[in-house]
């Protein structure tokens, strides 16, 4: 069974690792939709991290 996130990124491409606040990583972004200023996106959960994770990253924007 797939998991998946539906998340808020300020992103432009697919394919982007996304990583929890801690560093570990979740997955990768698979599909846009939304506002092109500030787009949806939906993950695949690759790996599990935990139970409660407020902020996500894609990689490079990690500072």
């Amino acid at each position: 069974m797939d998991r998946y996130i539906i998340a808020r990124m300020k992103v432009n491409k697919l394919g982007g690792k996304v990583y929890s606040s801690s560093g570990r990583y979740i997955g990768r972004i698979i599909k846009l939709f939304g506002p092109v200023d500030n787009p949806y996106v939906k993950i695949k959960v690759e790996r599990r991290w935990g139970r409660n994770v407020g902020e996500i990253y894609v990689r490079g924007d990690r500072r």
